[in-house]
């Protein structure tokens, strides 16, 4: 009998995830550390390292979630866009100035 409810398999699961270093996804871990140490090198205070260790909680509840939401985010705003004159070409993305 079917209960209504898909059943997963954990070899899908472990197979199906992105890489994870420390518990989030290799680009969101990539991108805390380039603005970390950003951070650090604008401000010369050992102090920034702090803002790291808060970004990487932020990205470990993110990703605790849904493994590929940096992705997901970064997908969405290369191509989800549509442009401010769509409505004088005929509904499609154009980026012409006319």
């Amino acid at each position: 009998m079917s209960t209504g409810r898909l059943q997963a398999d954990p070899l899908f699961q472990g197979l199906a995830r992105p890489p994870m270093v420390m518990g989030v996804s290799y680009t969101y871990f990539a991108m805390n550390g380039l603005v970390t140490l950003l951070f650090f090198v604008h401000s010369q205070n050992f102090l920034a390292y702090g803002l790291g260790v808060v970004l990487h909680g932020f990205g470990y509840l993110l990703c605790r979630r849904e493994p590929r939401a940096v992705e997901l985010w970064l997908l969405r705003m290369r191509t989800g866009f549509t442009s401010w004159n769509r409505r004088f070409h005929h509904h499609t993305n154009s980026y012409d100035v006319f």
